[in-house]
């Protein structure tokens, strides 16, 4: 059985302080990867998986963060994949979207101003759209048979389900401030984590069925 994984960045992967990471001229030394992270991306290369990271990278839109373009994303998405290659960990691409919609225009009113050519109510990769998912899909060479989307948001856990696939969420401390865990809880095709180690045992033990 052939299976994607797709795999949030920013507090799931690697730690998240509201760093909007890549906005700070040293954010090569804010990078540092979360428990388990390692351990649980090893054990999904061990399987028939195809890993991708898929991410929302708002900090483009933002007009605070001049030195956040699309190249820096890019090259940050870059040295997260490098580092992590380093570890012994693979992970096939990282896609990314810089785009964000008037709903997050109202919520950072007052706090950032957002650039304008960055709003897309449209955009089908602005999660928890599909389009992402489906970008990763596009680059494999054959259908796959099972999706894992793996999060620290209610969004990244409503990818998975839109996307047909089984969602896991590993919570950080913004899930916790979100109240997401309690909204997960109540939705089917759903695994809460402890950490990305876990989320990996849990997708063998899924795939031993």
């Amino acid at each position: 059985m052939s299976i994607l994984v797709c795999l949030d960045r920013d507090g799931t992967i690697n730690n998240d302080e509201n760093y909007y990471l890549g906005s700070q001229d040293n954010w090569k030394d804010l990078v540092e990867f979360l428990p388990g992270v390692i351990d649980g991306i090893k054990l999904l290369n061990s399987i028939n998986s195809h890993i991708f990271i898929i991410t929302n990278q708002s900090s483009v839109a933002i007009k605070e963060f001049p030195n956040f373009t699309e190249k820096r994303m890019h090259e940050v998405n870059n040295y997260i994949l490098k580092k992590l290659e380093e570890e012994g960990v693979i992970i096939e691409e990282c896609i990314s979207c810089p785009y964000v919609n008037s709903t997050y225009v109202k919520k950072k009113q007052g706090k950032y101003t957002v650039d304008e050519k960055y709003v897309d109510n449209s955009c089908l990769d602005l999660k928890p759209n599909i389009g992402m998912v489906e970008k990763a899909k596009s680059k494999l060479p054959y259908e796959v048979d099972q999706i894992y989307v793996i999060g620290d948001r209610l969004s990244d856990v409503k990818v998975g389900l839109n996307a047909g696939g089984i969602s896991i969420l590993v919570p950080s401390y913004k899930t916790k401030e979100l109240d997401d865990i309690e909204k997960v809880q109540k939705l089917e095709n759903t695994y809460i984590a402890k950490d990305l180690l876990d989320a990996a045992n849990y997708i063998l033990s899924q795939q031993r069925k």
